[in-house]
C-alpha cells in the first residue's frame, strides 16, 4: 500500500474523492498524496490492534459457537484412573463402560482421535470460508486441543452433528440433552467402581440376566483398592443370577424390614 502511493498515486484518486466528497478530507490531492504514508502507518497499527481484541473475542465465543451444532463424545483410555472415577464416575459410585468405537455412531460419524494437550488454545482464523480446507482444518483442530492441565484424562473424542444425535424433549426450564445410540456390540465391558451401591450393580446385573442374548459378550469388573499404594486393581467378576428379583432391581433404595439383598455380580 505504502509502495502503490509512492509510485502509482493515481490508484488512490477515487479514495481521495469520496473522502473529499464526504468533508473527510478537504485539501488537495497532492497533500491527501503527501500525508498518505503516515496515515496508513497510524491506521494500519490502530486497525492490528483492534484486530487483535475481536480475534480474541471471537477465539473465546468459539466453543459455544460450535456447540450449537456439534457434540462430541469423550472418551479416556485408562480404566483406573483415580481422578477420572472421582470426576465422572460420582466418587466411585457409578460404573465405566468400555466401548467398541468402531460401533458408535452409525454411517454419520464425524472424525474420531486421541486429544493433544496444549499451553495455548488452538487459534481461529475467522476470515477463512467454511468451504476451504483450511477453515475445516482449524476445526479439527480446535476439536482435538485441550488444556495441558487435563492431560492425565489421555482422552480421545468423536465428533457428531448435533441433528444425528437422541435428544428427548426437555421438560419446562431443563437444558437440552444429547444422548448417542449405543448398540449393545458396542459395549464389550462394564466395570463397577470399588464404592458402587448394591442398587445400582443389582439393575445392572439384572438387566443383563433379563437380556442374555443381547448381553451375553458383556465382560463384568470392579474396582477394587490396592492394599498398599494409592492405585485401582480392575479384577473379573462373575454374575450371580437369582441373587435379586425384577422388583429389588427397579426399586433402588427403598425400604424394607427384610434381611439386605446381596450384590448380583461377584468377584
Amino acid at each position: 500500500m505504502l509502495e502503490d502511493a509512492r509510485t502509482n498515486p493515481e490508484s488512490y484518486r477515487d479514495v481521495y474523492e469520496d473522502m473529499n466528497r464526504a468533508g473527510a478530507f478537504t485539501g488537495s490531492f497532492d497533500s491527501f498524496i503527501g500525508g498518505l504514508p503516515q496515515a496508513l502507518a497510524h491506521y494500519y497499527a490502530e486497525y492490528k490492534r483492534r484486530s487483535k481484541i475481536e480475534l480474541t473475542k471471537i477465539d473465546l465465543r468459539t466453543q459455544d459457537t460450535v456447540s450449537q451444532g456439534i457434540g462430541i463424545l469423550c472418551l479416556s483410555k485408562p480404566p483406573n484412573s483415580i481422578p477420572m472415577w472421582s470426576y465422572y464416575a460420582n466418587h466411585h459410585r457409578g460404573v465405566v463402560l468400555g466401548l467398541d468405537i468402531d460401533k458408535i455412531g452409525g454411517p454419520n460419524v464425524g472424525p474420531f482421535d486421541r486429544v493433544k494437550y496444549r499451553k495455548h488454545r488452538a487459534r481461529v482464523n475467522p476470515y477463512l470460508s467454511p468451504s476451504c480446507n483450511a477453515w475445516r482444518k482449524q476445526v479439527v483442530k480446535t476439536f482435538f486441543t485441550k488444556s495441558y492441565e487435563w492431560k492425565h484424562e489421555q482422552e480421545y473424542r468423536r465428533v457428531f452433528r448435533l441433528a444425528d444425535l437422541i435428544s428427548p424433549r426437555p421438560e419446562k426450564d431443563q437444558i437440552k440433552k444429547y444422548f448417542v445410540d449405543l448398540a449393545s456390540d458396542a459395549i464389550r465391558e462394564i466395570i463397577f467402581g470399588c464404592r458402587v451401591g448394591c442398587d445400582l450393580e443389582n439393575r445392572i446385573c439384572y438387566e443383563l440376566q433379563r437380556r442374555e442374548k443381547t448381553f451375553a459378550h458383556i465382560r463384568l469388573f470392579r474396582c477394587i483398592k490396592h492394599t498398599s499404594k494409592f492405585e485401582l486393581k480392575i479384577v473379573p467378576i462373575t454374575r450371580q443370577p437369582n441373587e435379586y428379583s425384577a422388583t429389588e432391581a427397579a426399586a433402588p433404595g427403598a425400604s424394607s424390614t427384610a434381611s439386605p439383598t446381596p450384590c448380583g455380580c461377584r468377584p
